[in-house]
C-alpha cells in the first residue's frame, strides 16, 4: 500500500472521518485521495495529532499500525524524517450557546494567515493552524482567516474572520456572492475578499467588486483565479476581552 492507503486504512481502523482528519491536521479537503506519499511536514502533523500510528508501519513498512502505549510520546530519526511526537495543545474559540454540540467534526481551523503567501498553500496544508471555531448551525466550512484590508469596510473590517469553503471549479462560481480569492493580475498575486459579479458579454472573465466605494470594481480573467473561496459567515469582536 502506498503511504496515502496505509493512513486511510488507519482512519478506518479507528472509526476517524476524513472530515474530523481535515479538521484535525489542517490539511485541505482532498489530500487523501490525490497523490501517493505525504512528505515529511505532513507526517510530522500526523503523528502529532494521532500518537498511536505506526511511524514504523507507515513509512518503512516494518511492524504493526498501531504503537504501543509505552512507545507513544518518542522521538523517530528514519531516512530524513526526524519526528517529534508532540502533545500540541489545541486553543478553540468557542461562542458560546446552549446549541453548540462539541462535535469535532464541525470544529472549524483558523489558519495563520500572516504565514501563507497566498491561499494555495492555505488549501494545501502548508498553513499553520493557530486555533479553532465552534459555531453553532455554520454550514459545513473548510477554514477560517482574519481579514486584512478595508476592501470590504465597514461590512468587514481588517481583524474580522471570514469563514470559507474551498471552491475547486471556477464554473462553480455563484455570481453576486462575495468570495476569498487569490489571483494574477499585471505580473503580481493578490489575495482579497471581493464579491464576484459576471462581465455582460464576456463568459471568460468575472468582476471584483469591493463594497468599500474608495476600491474601484476590477476586471480579470477567469484563468488569472489561483484559488477561490466562497465566504459562509464572518466573526467580528467589538471589545478587546
Amino acid at each position: 500500500m502506498t503511504e496515502k492507503e496505509k493512513l486511510k486504512a488507519y482512519l478506518k481502523e479507528k472509526g476517524i472521518s476524513k472530515n474530523k482528519f481535515y479538521t484535525l491536521t489542517g490539511f485541505s479537503i482532498g489530500f487523501l485521495d490525490s497523490g501517493r506519499s505525504l512528505g515529511a511536514d505532513k507526517v510530522k502533523i500526523i503523528i502529532n495529532k494521532f500518537p498511536d500510528l505506526s511511524l514504523d508501519w507507515l513509512i518503512m513498512d516494518q511492524g504493526p499500525m498501531l504503537t504501543p502505549p509505552s512507545s507513544r510520546g518518542v522521538s523517530y530519526d528514519m531516512g530524513g524524517y526526524h519526528i517529534p511526537r508532540l502533545e500540541e495543545p489545541e486553543r478553540p474559540y468557542v461562542l458560546s450557546s446552549r446549541l453548540c454540540t462539541g462535535d469535532d467534526d464541525r470544529r472549524i481551523p483558523l489558519y495563520d494567515f500572516e504565514a501563507a503567501t497566498g491561499l494555495e498553500p492555505l488549501f494545501e496544508g502548508r498553513t499553520p493552524v493557530s486555533a479553532y471555531l465552534s459555531i453553532p448551525e455554520l454550514p459545513r466550512c473548510d477554514g477560517a482567516v482574519k481579514m486584512r484590508g478595508d476592501s470590504m469596510y465597514p461590512l468587514l473590517k481588517a481583524g474580522d474572520m471570514v469563514v470559507y469553503k474551498q471552491v475547486r471549479d471556477c464554473t462553480n462560481i455563484i455570481w453576486g456572492e462575495m468570495y476569498l480569492i487569490s489571483f494574477a493580475y499585471d505580473d503580481e498575486q493578490y489575495t482579497t475578499v471581493k464579491y464576484l459579479n459576471r462581465v455582460e458579454g464576456s463568459p471568460d472573465r468575472a468582476l471584483l467588486v469591493s463594497y468599500n466605494p474608495h476600491h474601484a470594481p476590477i476586471e480579470i480573467p477567469l484563468s488569472a483565479i489561483r484559488a477561490l473561496a466562497i465566504v459562509k459567515a464572518s466573526v467580528r469582536f467589538n471589545t478587546m476581552g
